[in-house]
């Protein structure tokens, strides 16, 4: 950025900044120490301690398999808690693993490995043990071998004790019994129907206060974490159409020969231009944001019209400037160029210690030399296909060792484009690379049109001007609100576009709108900071936003606004059938019918599993309801989509079967499928600190 520029124009400035924060953060340090209880460890669980150099560590084990910091945190944590809760209910249940149990569950990993494979495309315990054993000789692999065990033996643990809980889970004859008369039990209706969409919403609104009242009623299923609620103004640090006239006129002045004021010689110089410079490539590096190439330049490679209007221009010509993307461009076209291209295929014999070799190759390097040289006296145009997928140690032995299209000189490891570069159609040959001994066969060559091209870049970036500007206009607009101004007023005024982010949590990396703004997330819940505080960031993205706390919710139950998009439904619907129950009146079913105005209609053997009222649809709550009801009775039922006055008009009763075994063991299954709850179940009774927002 342009005042990060100017500041390092001035060390000794620098110098006196560097100093008083680091004098700021001592004395905060100091005066913070004994402010309150100190938090040395990333958290507990049920009192064994997490030091923050066990987390660390790892923290940076995973950091390699990509995602962001608090991702990577966040899974470490999980994992953690997971492990030692298992671990104190494995260690009390005694549960142990054998060296069998270790040795199956590391078969069923890798048991349908290709590489493990024997001919006859089976599993071969021999393949896998002889890989395990050639990690012996690599440290580092066989590091991370014992790791992966360990993560195993973990692994088989906790699914050991899942089991144990899975096997006391069963359902009994008289269980099964139960189910199948209720699912079977059928009954003929008659019923009025009336939806609940009959409703106008303004006569069903829910208050605040309802939402309110029914979230304390289930405060189960509406716990909450701490989190805060931001209003925020983004500052984009764009160039303004003054920086972009300015960058224009400066690449437009690079075409032909000017002069320039020298500081060495105190005078005006005469500068060759673009087009008439001979050494391309340093007038380019001299220039230009982006190095020279001295690559071919393809259709694929330019925009469309860019590459057409080039093709037909002389040797030398310069183009543009034209604004591609960030950047205005010269094009100089230096010549038309017939750039080869070659199709092949290979056959690739390797060995142990190739490079990318299989670990189930065992082979020699002379042995692998000795098998390609017999290859190569079998091969031929017609049976390479077939000659490949049999004998090709490489990924390209299935499509026959074809290599795709056609490539470029360069795509390919050394030796080996040389060989089919240097070849015409139809050779084949044997080269040695560092991924063993290849048959290649020359399939296709052809010339591809290009240009040689050299172009200057150049980057549009706002002025230091244009930066100090959006930068003022920020810190007016933080100021301006400190001092009471509203921000409604004056995003109005400035024409500035306010937005809001919510339910953000302690552990959040992430403002929407403005990305990952971890910072951000850590002043919201800072105690210092107060509802109604604000302060101008910049951001990561070299952007600025001015941010407002507009609220901060504790721990403990959902806020009205966030549980209402769940609740507000199921009160409506309540508040619905209960206008549509006031409005019926009558004893009998015609009566009831009539009063509210709908017609009667008939459905037949309905059931839980046959729920079908045609009018009003699928209603698996009416069916369940009708279970205890006889024949003759008159029931008004509130179902999923409206009300019904339903008369049962027969019961039909399932017949008896010799055994419930099925249904049982249909209970029994679903019983089994809650095991993968156990670990929510633990956690849920555990003792859990968590202390990550004091160090990440």
């Amino acid at each position: 950025m342009a005042i990060l520029s100017d500041i390092r124009k001035r060390p000794i400035f620098l110098v006196i900044i560097i100093g008083l924060a680091l004098f700021a953060f001592v004395l905060s340090d100091i005066l913070t120490k004994n402010s309150g209880p100190s938090r040395k460890n990333i958290g507990e669980i049920n009192g064994e301690s997490i030091t923050p150099q066990e987390f660390a560590k790892y923290v940076d084990a995973q950091k390699n398999r990509g995602g962001s910091t608090m991702q990577t945190v966040n899974q470490v944590w999980n994992q953690l808690v997971r492990e030692k809760l298992y671990d104190k209910q494995i260690e009390d249940a005694g549960i142990v693993v054998g060296e069998k149990d270790l040795w199956d569950a590391i078969v069923n990993i890798y048991k349908n490995s290709p590489n493990f494979q024997n001919e006859a495309g089976l599993f071969d315990e021999n393949k896998l043990k002889e890989y395990i054993a050639t990690l012996k000789d690599n440290p580092a692999a066989w590091q991370n071998w014992e790791a992966n065990l360990e993560n195993i033996k973990k692994s088989v643990k906790q699914s050991t004790y899942n089991n144990l809980i899975s096997a006391g889970l069963t359902a009994s004859l008289k269980d099964g019994e139960r189910e199948y008369y209720e699912n079977n039990k059928k009954h003929n209706v008659k019923f009025a129907y009336q939806p609940y969409s009959s409703v106008k919403e303004d006569e069903a609104k829910v208050t605040d206060e309802e939402i309110k009242t029914y979230i304390k009623a289930h405060p189960n299923q509406f716990k909450a974490e701490p989190t805060t609620e931001v209003e925020f103004v983004k500052f984009d640090v764009k160039p303004s159409n003054t920086d972009i006239k300015a960058v224009k006129d400066e690449v437009t002045k690079l075409i032909n020969d000017h002069e320039e004021y020298s500081e060495n010689i105190k005078q005006n110089i005469k500068v060759n231009g673009f087009k008439n410079i001979k050494d391309n490539e340093a007038f380019v590096n001299e220039y230009s944001d982006i190095a020279y190439s001295d690559k071919p330049y393809f259709k694929e490679d330019l925009e469309e019209k860019t590459y057409d209007t080039l093709s037909k221009l002389p040797n030398n010509f310069v183009y543009g400037p034209i604004k591609e993307g960030d950047y205005f461009k010269l094009y100089k076209k230096i010549k038309d160029e017939d750039v080869k291209s070659v199709k092949a295929s290979h056959i690739l014999v390797s060995y142990k210690g190739a490079q990318s070799a299989k670990p189930t190759i065992t082979r020699t390097k002379e042995e692998a030399k000795t098998e390609a040289e017999k290859l190569l006296k079998k091969v031929n145009a017609k049976n390479f296909a077939d000659m490949a997928k049999e004998f090709s140690d490489g990924p390209s032995g299935a499509k026959g060792g074809s290599l795709g299209d056609f490539g470029r000189k360069g795509r390919f490891v050394k030796d080996f484009d040389e060989f089919i570069f240097s070849n015409p159609k139809g050779k084949i040959g044997l080269v040695e690379t560092p991924f063993g001994f290849h048959i290649i066969k020359v399939d296709d060559v052809k010339t591809d049109k290009a240009l040689k091209l050299a172009i200057i870049a150049r980057k549009i970036d706002p002025s230091t001007k244009t930066e100090s500007e959006i930068y003022q206009k920020a810190e007016t607009l933080a100021s301006e609100i400190e001092n009471g101004k509203k921000l409604e007023d004056l995003a109005k005024a400035g024409n500035y576009t306010v937005k809001k982010s919510n339910n953000i949590t302690e552990l959040s990396e992430t403002i929407n709108g403005l990305g990952n703004q971890r910072d951000i997330v850590k002043w919201t819940f800072d105690k210092d900071t107060k509802v109604g505080n604000v302060k101008r960031f910049d951001l990561n993205d070299g952007n600025y936003a001015v941010v407002i706390l507009k609220g901060r919710y504790d721990k403990g139950l959902s806020s009205i606004a966030n549980a209402r998009p769940k609740i507000e439904p199921i009160l409506k619907k309540e508040k619905k059938a209960a206008i549509i129950r006031k409005k019926i009146s009558g004893n009998s079913l015609e009566e009831m019918a009539k009063s509210i105005g709908r017609p009667i209609s008939t459905a037949d053997e309905v059931s839980i599993i046959n729920p079908n009222f045609k009018v009003g649809g699928n209603d698996e709550t009416v069916a369940a309801a009708l279970l205890n009801t006889k024949e003759g009775d008159v029931e008004i039922i509130d179902g999923k989509n409206g009300v019904f006055i339903i008369k049962v008009v027969k019961v039909i009763e399932p017949f008896d079967v010799k055994k419930y075994s099925t249904f049982s063991n249909n209970i029994t299954q679903k019983l089994k499928s809650k095991t993968n709850k156990v670990f929510d179940a633990l956690k849920e009774k555990a003792e859990i600190e968590d202390n990550r927002t004091v160090f990440y």
